[in-house]
């Protein structure tokens, strides 16, 4: 009868120790670990959403940028143009439109070297 009380014995300390190891396993997982993963899973979900607005947000109006950039290319033409008749006009008051025309030409639509032209044969 003793080695019954024996066998009991150990057989319900294992068991007690076995019960006590899930329970501080089942304890860290409760108040450690599914917090922490909840906590990850609503950070990510609410950064997915803020690239999903993000992304919605920035819809750009290709249409309206290229309208404004041709606008603002025509202005400057325009203005190269006029540039470029006032400069004529001086370089022939002087005696110069060739050597004016002839810069002009190797300037090739640069518009700091077609304001230098100008200056210079004005």
């Amino acid at each position: 009868m003793e080695w019954l009380t024996n066998l009991f014995g150990n057989l319900t300390s294992g068991v007690i120790r076995l019960a006590v190891t899930v329970g501080i396993l089942a304890a860290v997982y409760f108040f450690i670990v599914k917090p922490i993963l909840h906590t990850t899973e609503k950070t990510v979900e609410s950064t997915n959403k803020a690239v999903e607005h993000s992304f919605n947000q920035t819809t750009v109006d290709t249409k309206a940028i290229e309208a404004k950039v041709n606008k603002t290319i025509e202005e400057v033409n325009r203005q190269v143009q006029g540039q470029v008749r006032r400069s004529f006009h001086a370089a022939k008051a002087n005696g110069n439109p060739e050597k004016l025309l002839h810069c002009i030409q190797r300037a090739n639509g640069n518009v700091h070297r077609i304001e230098r032209c100008s200056r210079r044969y004005q």
